[in-house]
């Protein structure tokens, strides 16, 4: 039977904060302490081995999804009845991209739901590790080499490709320049005959009032 008791916490991510992005004046008192900026709270999110690089995060813990490409560690992680994404970045782009990821989805555009930025992070020697930006993983979605490796019809990447336009005019309408289109920065719903494209990867895009003709043309290309 499964068990709802909340796992044993290693002492040191008891001093841990937990702060509401809404409040960002709100800083922890100590310099080495786990910082968890997050819209709203889950507990679970304190058991999880911070401490450790994520590369090395224990397989009971991670859930077997396909991966798409990425120049980062990147790692689905349970995290009590939800699955998270995890991807280990520098504080400054993990932080960036969780805000703009959260302006996105007030602007009701099709991208990942930004959950946290994990800073303050450090190994049991007392050296700093990076960043950690979590998502929740999108139920029934996969990346383009998950699709490809299945027996698709002939014209699925075409049908990929219209998807990805649509998600581009999408957000250049909305005033988002991109800066690095491609299949692998996205993921991919069936939505009957064909695909819906959502945003997964903003580490190099940028929100602004308008776009230059040029920065429209640089996504294009």
């Amino acid at each position: 039977m499964e068990s709802h008791e909340l796992p044993k916490m290693d002492p040191r991510v008891l001093k841990a904060t937990s702060v509401k992005v809404e409040d960002p004046a709100i800083r922890s008192s100590e310099p080495h302490a786990l910082r968890i900026t997050a819209a709203s709270s889950n507990p679970r999110m304190f058991t999880l081995p911070w401490e450790k690089p994520l590369a090395t995060w224990p397989e009971d813990l991670l859930a077997n999804l396909p991966r798409g490409i990425s120049r980062h560690v990147v790692r689905f992680v349970h995290v009590g009845d939800e699955v998270y994404a995890m991807k280990e970045i520098t504080r400054n782009v993990a932080e960036r991209e969780y805000e703009l990821l959260r302006r996105l989805q007030k602007l009701e555009l099709p991208t990942v739901q930004p959950i946290a930025v994990v800073t303050g992070r450090h190994n049991r020697e007392g050296e700093p590790l990076e960043a950690i930006l979590v998502t929740k993983h999108l139920k029934f979605s996969l990346p383009y080499r998950a699709l490809f490796a299945r027996n698709l019809r002939p014209d699925t990447a075409e049908r990929l490709i219209d998807a990805l336009a649509v998600l581009m005019v999408r957000l250049h309408l909305a005033g988002f320049y991109w800066g690095d289109v491609s299949l692998s920065n996205v993921l991919f719903l069936r939505d009957a005959d064909a695909f819906s494209a959502f945003l997964v990867d903003a580490e190099t895009g940028d929100l602004q009032i308008n776009l230059t003709e040029g920065q429209r043309e640089y996504d294009v290309d």
